[in-house]
């Protein structure tokens, strides 16, 4: 296992390492750990003053598992709300960028209001195997994460509940923000709800989108995702968010969804 997903070689420059591995491509990376680089840095120009509770992680294409250097803008600068954007660039051309709004917290908005469906379940013991059973061994990104699935995963199709923890840092060396850890697993929804074969067929999100109303105490986020098909090609994820405390939020993922050796 990789002791972090990237490493930092300059100010805002990143070298992924083999834990960003995409399951379709080894030489790509997977849509978590970028997602989470790119909110990472919009976090650091942050600084502390509010926190992000939506978003929008484009991917523009394949990602290579090159180094690339991150930009960060502000476009909508605000005491109370802002918009900033955060750019990956990979071989001069970029491959993902985030868009996230912030707002400020206020010390007398104390009454806290979440709506759940039913108890969160337990975080079970581990089970054997791998989680995303069907992809080539070794594949890494799975082993840098705890999977533990109430329902569904480890190979069945349809909805699944899972419960995750990162174990390694995003960036060796600098401390994951929960955001971070979030992000990290957040990408993978669309896998542990997949409703087609792994070895017949690609699902592809094209983007990533998280509205949250909090970000995770503790290590431990579940997933809670369901997948649902058009039956011409197209797809789309739902996630609710959740930590061991409450709710979190949701995901959304847009997907492509192809036979496997289809042109793209």
């Amino acid at each position: 296992m990789s002791e972090s997903f990237y490493h930092r070689t300059g100010p805002r420059t990143f070298k992924p390492t083999p834990a960003t591995e995409s399951p379709w491509d080894r030489s790509l990376q997977h849509g978590g750990p970028p997602s989470a680089l790119l909110l990472g840095e919009i976090e650091r120009t942050l600084d502390g003053h509010g926190r992000i509770t939506s978003a929008q992680i484009d991917f523009h294409g394949a990602i290579p598992r090159e180094t690339g250097e991150v930009a960060v803008r502000t476009l909508r600068p605000g005491r109370r709300v802002r918009l900033d954007a955060a750019t990956l660039t990979v071989g001069g051309r970029v491959v993902a960028e985030a868009r996230c709004w912030s707002m400020a917290t206020s010390a007398g908005a104390d009454k806290r209001v979440e709506h759940a469906a039913a108890p969160l379940p337990g975080i079970p013991d581990p089970v054997p195997g791998p989680p995303f059973p069907g992809f080539p061994e070794p594949w890494h990104y799975p082993d840098a994460i705890d999977w533990r699935p109430v329902t569904g995963g480890g190979g069945r199709s349809g909805p699944a509940v899972v419960w995750t923890r990162v174990k390694v840092p995003v960036v060796a060396g600098e401390a994951p923000t929960p955001l971070q850890r979030l992000a990290v697993v957040a990408d993978s929804a669309n896998g542990l709800s997949r409703e087609l074969p792994l070895d017949s067929h690609l699902f592809v999100p094209t983007a990533l989108h998280l509205n949250l109303h909090r970000h995770p105490h503790g290590a431990w986020v579940l997933l809670d995702a369901r997948t649902s098909l058009s039956g011409d090609g197209i797809g789309t994820t739902h996630t609710d968010l959740c930590d061991t405390t409450g709710t979190l939020g949701t995901a959304g993922q847009p997907l492509l969804v192809q036979p496997r050796g289809a042109a793209r």
